[in-house]
């Protein structure tokens, strides 16, 4: 993470607040799915299957580039984590934290 973006934490719901709004509709849904099982790591082809994205993993890769601007450009961290587990294909996944979070923000 560059050094100049704040990580979230729980006591950040404005900023939630205000990221939240601008997301799209498959960025939520998409963050929903990562907020069901915080730490769980999905593949790419995974979440495009549950979330019925037309293109796969590039529809995720997609999803999660545009609601990245929109962190950056409130100077915060990605919401999600992301790795190469085996180091074949991106895993994402969402802290505890970050998860309930964004679980409170969601339900407003």
């Amino acid at each position: 993470m560059p050094e100049d973006r704040l990580a979230w934490s729980r006591a950040d719901g404005a900023a939630a607040e205000q990221l939240w709004e601008t997301l799209n509709d498959s960025a939520k849904a998409l963050f929903s799915e990562l907020m069901t099982e915080p730490g769980r790591k999905f593949s790419g082809d995974e979440l495009s299957r549950l979330l019925d994205l037309p293109k796969g993993k590039s529809s995720v890769a997609g999803v999660l580039g545009t609601a990245g601007k929109r962190c950056y450009q409130l100077g915060r961290a990605l919401v999600w984590c992301w790795g190469y587990p085996g180091g074949k294909t991106a895993h994402y996944w969402m802290t505890e934290e970050v998860a309930a979070l964004f679980k409170r923000t969601s339900a407003r």
